[in-house]
């Protein structure tokens, strides 16, 4: 990263500037604005929090703009300092500070939303992500699926509009239904549910759920099961997309490098992120 790719990246438009950073320069600005209001109140919430005199080497779009390029690009900070001008540490610091600001303004609909009557059907799935094999307790996270070490996290998307409305993160080694069942989540009864094959036995959970037909041992699916699994295979599409949508921010792609006890917040930043463009 050259010493000046900030300032080419700031006179970036339209499709460059969403390929770098991962989000459209409206967008961006608009995401500045709430920022700036954040920090605005909490200075005066809090006017002895920062007493002294503090130098500041970066601008508040630029932290902005170097934790979103994090986020999407997943450089070192050694890189992002070095393209921002300032310590590697410096950059650690800005990155986490500020991802404890977009959690904050970036909130999901959460659990409340599935008690909503204005959502009609919801899709259930999870996706995994490597991670560098933990030092102790390895087991928990290990993934006999991937057959390596991982984390997972559970995504409920409302069909209609494509909106994120909850994440659940665990280790690699709990099961796509165990999740589900340890959020002990309230979803209305007319609301739809769609999930894959490894939600068997949801609907003692929940009323009005679908799941695929499995092919029984030594058996073949009739015509009219196989008919219904394609059916279902057309309405869960919609959260492939949503995933993918996800996974343009490459710290949710590649091998998690980060502490886990953050990978929740990463999580529910990126989902922030994704339903600004159904906003």
């Amino acid at each position: 990263m050259a010493a000046s790719y900030v300032e080419r990246l700031k006179r970036r438009t339209g499709k460059k500037f969403r390929r770098a950073v991962g989000i459209r320069q409206r967008t961006f600005r608009q995401l500045r604005r709430q920022v700036r209001g954040y920090l605005e109140q909490e200075r005066r919430d809090h006017p002895l929090k920062r007493r002294g005199k503090k130098s500041e080497k970066l601008s508040h779009e630029d932290k902005l703009l170097l934790t979103l390029l994090y986020l999407r690009q997943y450089h070192t900070f050694d890189e992002l300092g070095e393209a921002f001008g300032i310590s590697e540490s410096y950059a650690q610091k800005i990155f986490h500070r500020f991802l404890d600001i977009l959690v904050k303004l970036l909130r999901l609909p959460g659990r409340k939303a599935l008690l909503e009557e204005g959502i009609e059907a919801v899709v259930i799935d999870v996706t995994e992500q490597p991670v560098e094999r933990p030092v102790w307790k390895q087991r928990r996270w290990f993934s006999g699926k991937k057959k390596r070490h991982t984390l997972k996290t559970q995504l409920i998307v409302c069909q209609n509009t494509l909106q994120i409305l909850l994440t659940l993160c665990d280790k690699g080694r709990t099961h796509d239904f165990k999740i589900l069942k340890k959020a002990r989540l309230r979803i209305l009864k007319e609301i739809k549910k769609y999930g894959d094959s490894g939600y068997q036995g949801i609907a003692k959970l929940y009323d009005n759920c679908t799941i695929p037909h499995k092919k029984p041992k030594g058996g073949e699916l009739t015509r009219k099961q196989k008919w219904e699994n394609r059916n279902l295979a057309r309405l869960r599409i919609p959260i492939e997309h949503v995933n993918r949508r996800c996974k343009i921010f490459r710290i949710v792609k590649e091998t998690y490098r980060g502490k886990h006890k953050n990978f929740s917040k990463v999580w529910t930043v990126i989902a922030g992120l994704v339903n600004l463009r159904y906003a």
